[in-house]
């Protein structure tokens, strides 16, 4: 039997309650599916298309991991609501 994940995830923006209600239901499907039993990355992928899905065309999701996290069945996620880091483009958020 494969260990879950234990997932530790840095949501950006972490004020958006939507956003963060939307990941949260997404991590619930992949527990739901036993798809934090599998790869990192592919868990990511899956949560990925599961936050698109929920309304945010732009969201993407990064999978961190060192050889230790990888020991210890541990994963890293940055989960941004408005893609990469320094995104420019319709989805991206617009300066003030």
């Amino acid at each position: 039997m494969t260990t879950e994940l234990q997932l530790e995830a840095k949501l950006v923006p972490w004020d958006d309650p939507a956003f963060v209600a939307a990941f949260e239901r997404a991590r619930a499907t992949l527990q739901a599916e036993g798809a934090l039993a599998g790869s990192c990355q592919a868990a990511a992928l899956r949560a990925q298309a599961l936050l698109r899905e929920a309304g945010y065309p732009a969201a993407t999701v990064e999978c961190v991991r060192s050889v230790e996290d990888v020991i210890q069945r541990t994963a890293h996620w940055i989960v941004r609501r408005d893609g990469p880091a320094g995104a420019t483009g319709p989805s991206a958020p617009q300066g003030r």
